[in-house]
């Protein structure tokens, strides 16, 4: 194609549009010759007033071709090196291929001769420039609407980066062209890949709601005064920390304490019969001051410890006297046995004996450490400690998931079957071991309390929810909080040891409850079918729990669409009247006699059931909701993303998402459930990259979709 162009001197200096491409042409190749047939040779007119230009290369000879200026005229002469490798460019524009083709096809814009050439076989218009320029492209895209850049993957992200808001899209090939690369499957790759890279119409982001779900407050009025009094000013003087840690702490520490010895009958003719031993723990990321909730909770308890201990280090000392005492008398017994019998006087044999005998029955044994507590203890030792006392034991554990994780590991021994029974507290248990024999437990009574952070709440959460290793064991610990996080606020301030010796003298008198002692108060006494002393509700209260259960079981847990939050409130049947009847002894030990279980001892308890039924759903939404968690985490992070950003260039991809190790994001099936969320909320377009005849697997890139930073 030999063309005549018209050049004026005076307004063109040519030395100024001279460029060199990096992309050699050599001589006698294929392309050379393609180049040489196609574009012909430089009128001899043109030659000759180009042959005596200043500082400028000879280009007699070479073959030329027309550059297209970008508003579509004449621009200039792109001359082909094969000598040097070099193209020579003399004017400005590209290079046209398939002009005609621009109203029916996407125009291929691309700096890449070798790509050039190629695509020019195709039906395809092809722009051919040394540089694409942003303020090149914004021109090109006004000239050609439907225009798209094509380079090799290794360039398109610096390519996207430098023509960034100009509307024109950029594909990357699987591998640059070369002179043997084939024509029609080099199409065909173009064609898949500007499918799957269609302009996106953006739409507006919606909004992902990151957040906890809602909880209700504690207030005063949930619980007795003195204990109220009591659980505020720990709280306020660790900084004001929640007193939400603390009231759980407190009331779950007062259970061992009542223990086994009392019950209450819900209803008001059936026999079911509920124990006041509770479960409950506080929920919260690392130095949130569980420590200081946990030793303001168990501050009354540690000191019924200290007074149990005492007493038996007293009355260990007086048995060790008289067992010194008893075994001098039943020496001397035992010699005065001897001379009767050397004697043969029998009445008086049979007297010594009997003396013996009553001798051996009047001693009982070692004192035993009454005990409350255990912060460790294998299932074997528990049952130990509770067979010498039947009220019942508080295992204490500061982080929770340790006790869960060995109950998980120590499922083939009965660990976690002999937990999961000490929950009802109201039924004895029988073991037998080949090496240790066998024992009874006269109440199996357990209460637990313990701490744990968030994250590790989630890991042990996630199998129980989709239904592996469900067996209840989590769903029991019903005074489970996860308070919202107060501000930090210094606190220097003198404990107030009115309330902190009002709650002791309370753990104290509730602890010298004797059978009698409770029928005072209003419980009915044990007999032959009732192990235990055993209170119901008033007529008030009664009708209160009745609608309260019935709202409960026919309305809340019907309509639960989570099996394993249904779950875990169909145990609230226990925890309300236990809570009702702690609540009932406390006033009965302050007022005396006081007849049933009162209606506002009820309403009491009902609140206290409403209030962790949010925290419960706050609690499981941990795992029910951590999808939506984890991408308004991720929602955060490309916010806070620089204008360049590669990812804001170039995309990414799950695994660039994974490798950056973001809370909530470091396993694949969290970033997938977290991507897939940002997709269908318009924060990110996928593109789906198949594989290619030429090579490559398929794969999955996302792109941010630009709104999002409209309103920074």
């Amino acid at each position: 194609m030999n063309i005549k162009p018209s050049w004026d001197n005076n307004t063109v200096s040519i030395a100024d549009y001279f460029e060199c491409d990096a992309g050699p042409i050599l001589p006698h190749s294929e392309t050379a010759k393609a180049m040489q047939q196609t574009f012909g040779a430089l009128p001899k007119e043109f030659r000759k007033a180009l042959r005596n230009l200043e500082n400028y290369p000879d280009v007699e000879g070479l073959p030329v071709a027309p550059l297209t200026a970008l508003n579509g005229g004449f621009g200039g002469l792109r001359f082909i090196n094969l000598g040097q490798g070099n193209d020579i460019i003399i004017g400005h524009g590209g290079l046209m291929f398939n002009e005609s083709q621009t109203k029916q096809r996407t125009v291929l814009l691309t700096e890449d001769s070798q790509a050039a050439f190629k695509l020019s076989e195709s039906k395809y218009p092809v722009f051919l420039l040394n540089r694409i320029s942003k303020e090149q492209a914004v021109e090109l895209k006004r000239s050609f609407s439907d225009c798209c850049a094509v380079t090799t993957c290794d360039h398109a992200g610096d390519l996207k980066r430098r023509l960034s808001g100009s509307g024109i899209k950029v594909i990357g090939l699987s591998e640059p062209a070369t002179q043997f690369t084939d024509a029609v499957e080099l199409e065909h790759e173009v064609n898949r890949l500007l499918i799957n890279t269609q302009s996106i119409n953006w739409k507006a982001p919606k909004q992902i709601k990151a957040e906890l779900l809602p909880v209700k407050p504690l207030n005063k009025a949930m619980l007795p005064l003195d204990l109220a009094e009591y659980v505020y000013d720990e709280a306020n003087r660790a900084d004001n920390m929640p007193p939400d840690f603390v009231a759980v702490c407190t009331l779950v520490a007062m259970c061992p304490v009542v223990g086994a010895r009392v019950g209450i009958k819900p209803k008001r003719r059936d026999d079911w019969t509920v124990i006041p031993n509770l479960w409950g723990g506080i929920v919260a990321p690392p130095s949130a001051k569980k420590s200081p909730a946990f030793n303001a909770g168990t501050y009354p308890l540690d000191r019924l410890v200290k007074e149990a201990r005492e007493e038996h280090e007293e009355a260990l000392k007086q048995y060790e006297v008289s067992s010194l005492v008893r075994d001098s008398s039943e020496k001397a017994l035992k010699d005065k046995l001897k001379d009767a019998g050397k004697k043969g006087d029998e009445d008086k044999q049979n007297q010594i004996a009997n003396q013996l005998l009553e001798l051996q029955e009047a001693d009982s044994g070692a004192p035993i450490l009454k005990r409350y507590k255990t912060n460790d203890a294998s299932p074997e030792a528990l049952a130990e400690l509770e067979k010498h006392n039947p009220n019942g034991i508080l295992v204490c554990r500061d982080e929770l998931v340790g006790l869960l994780s060995s109950l998980d590991k120590n499922d083939s021994d009965s660990g976690r079957a002999f937990y999961l029974e000490g929950w009802n507290g109201n039924k004895p248990y029988e073991f037998d071991r080949i090496m240790r024999g066998a024992g009874f437990i006269e109440n199996h009574c357990l209460s637990i309390l313990g701490g744990i952070q968030p994250d590790k709440l989630i890991a042990y959460l996630e199998p129980s929810i989709k239904g592996l290793g469900n067996d209840g064991l989590l769903q029991r610990f019903q005074l489970l909080v996860y308070p919202d996080v107060t501000n930090w606020d210094y606190r220097d301030e003198f404990p107030n040891k009115d309330a902190r010796n009002a709650a002791f003298e309370l753990f104290r008198a509730l602890d010298k409850l004797t059978p009698n002692e409770l029928v005072r108060i209003g419980a009915l006494p044990a007999d032959e079918y009732n192990p235990r002393p055993y209170f119901r509700f008033s007529d008030e209260a009664q009708e209160c729990f009745i609608q309260w259960t019935k709202h409960l079981h026919g309305e809340i847990i019907a309509n639960e669409e989570h099996a394993i939050i249904g779950q875990h409130l169909d145990k609230y049947g226990k925890l309300m009247p236990a809570l009702a009847l702690v609540f009932h002894l406390i006033d009965g030990v302050q007022l005396g006699s006081v007849g049933p279980v009162s209606k506002r001892c009820a309403e009491m308890a009902i609140e206290w059931c409403e209030y962790l039924e949010s925290h419960a759903r706050r609690i499981y939404g941990l795992v029910l909701d951590s999808a939506t968690m984890k991408a308004g985490t991720f929602c955060q992070k490309l916010k806070n993303l620089k204008e360049d950003d590669d990812w804001r260039v170039k995309g990414f991809t799950s695994r660039d998402v994974q490798r950056k190790n973001w809370k909530g994001l470091t396993s694949h099936e969290g970033v997938t459930d977290a991507l897939d969320i940002l997709v269908d909320s318009n924060w990110l377009a996928l593109e789906e990259i198949e594989s290619t005849i030429r090579g490559g697997r398929p794969s999955k890139r996302y792109w941010i979709n630009p709104k999002i930073y409209e309103k920074r």
